[in-house]
């Protein structure tokens, strides 16, 4: 298969100002999806979604979003929403929220530490056509810098627990940061390791995305850590039209990078993929005994260990040398607590991990 074959991630953050009172919110949101069916975007992480608070969630913005992208693409969006406070003098709910248009394997959302308004990080855990990526969205507190540094290593936490359990090609951490490029917060983001694309893609350029009307800051980010061979094809500033009398659709400007494989990348996953298959555990759920079966089509490296739901290490179930074949180990979790458990099994450069349920 030719790298060619695989298409683009197209990947936007973007704060859409909620219904604040004042600013015609309708017209508003009508531009923000005019300019997003133009963008034809792959996901995109949404800061300050509102909602009616007597609507029963029937207009909330990006339920809306999702159904007009639904409809004129001819393809299903999904919209995930994680409600954080009431907000404009408590007219309205707010979220955080991630829309795509491919399979959503897993979802949740994390606390953070409460500045001026609670926050939280958004995750989904996506099926792309370019590999499994962890996606996370959030919206850091606006006043105080030592309690976004508190936010940014809360976030941290949760994107490594989710990565530990769960494999993937790369890890993209989006929203409205509230911090300029060389802050504390940012800089603690940048030094576990991720990059931010737009800084990456354009070296020279400023980046800024608030105010709308004449721009003088850069809080708004798509950061990555690839562990599969993602790589940057561009990266630019978005939204940046009145869409009319100098009014534009929100106070902040939008960022859209796209994303592609590596050509090595392809190739790379194409052949592993040929060499290793890993199945669900049977039974499942179980009680106490499941086993866990796989095949390799070469010699490897086998280890397979199993998780709980933080991410700590319960169990080693295999850690050597295997010929060629299918395999199964059991694992039985007497002892244990019932609940979810992960187990991973990581095979020479390949690893995957599934969710077994333990009932007693």
């Amino acid at each position: 298969m030719s790298v060619f074959s695989q298409p683009p991630l197209r990947v936007i953050t973007y704060n859409i100002m909620g219904m604040k009172p004042g600013t015609n919110p309708s017209a508003r949101l009508t531009a923000i999806i005019e300019n997003l069916k133009q963008l034809q975007p792959d996901i995109i992480g949404i800061q300050e979604i509102n909602e009616t608070l007597n609507g029963g969630g029937l207009d909330n913005q990006a339920k809306t979003i999702a159904e007009s992208l639904s409809i004129f693409f001819g393809t299903t969006f999904t919209f995930y929403n994680a409600y954080t406070h009431l907000s404009w003098n408590n007219q309205y709910r707010e979220y955080i929220g991630i829309i795509t248009k491919h399979p959503v394997v897993q979802q949740g959302f994390t606390q953070l530490v409460q500045g001026t308004f609670p926050r939280k990080v958004a995750w989904n855990y996506i099926n792309t056509p370019l590999g499994k990526i962890h996606f996370f969205n959030t919206h850091f507190d606006y006043q105080s810098t030592s309690v976004r540094l508190q936010q940014a290593t809360q976030a941290m936490n949760f994107i490594t627990q989710k990565e530990t359990l769960l494999q993937s090609v790369a890890t993209l951490f989006t929203g409205d940061f509230n911090d300029t490029p060389g802050t504390s917060p940012i800089n603690y983001i940048l030094n576990a390791g991720f990059w931010d694309s737009f800084a990456k893609a354009n070296p020279s350029r400023s980046g800024y995305t608030v105010p709308s009307n004449a721009p003088t800051s850069k809080i708004d980010f798509i950061f990555y850590r690839s562990t599969g061979g993602l790589t940057i094809d561009s990266s630019t500033v978005i939204m940046n039209q009145p869409y009319s009398a100098g009014s534009f659709p929100s106070d902040h400007l939008g960022v859209m990078t796209i994303f592609s494989l590596t050509p090595s990348a392809v190739d790379e996953r194409e052949n592993v993929e040929k060499d290793f298959t890993l199945f669900q555990n049977y039974p499942n759920p179980f009680n106490p005994v499941t086993v866990i079966r796989y095949q390799l089509n070469v010699k490897s490296f086998v280890t397979v260990k199993v998780f709980d739901v933080f991410g700590r290490e319960v169990a080693i179930l295999s850690d050597g040398n295997e010929e060629p074949g299918i395999k199964t180990v059991n694992f039985d979790a007497t002892g244990f607590s019932s609940g979810v458990y992960f187990y991973r099994v990581q095979a020479g450069t390949y690893n995957e991990t599934k969710k077994l349920l333990f009932v007693r």
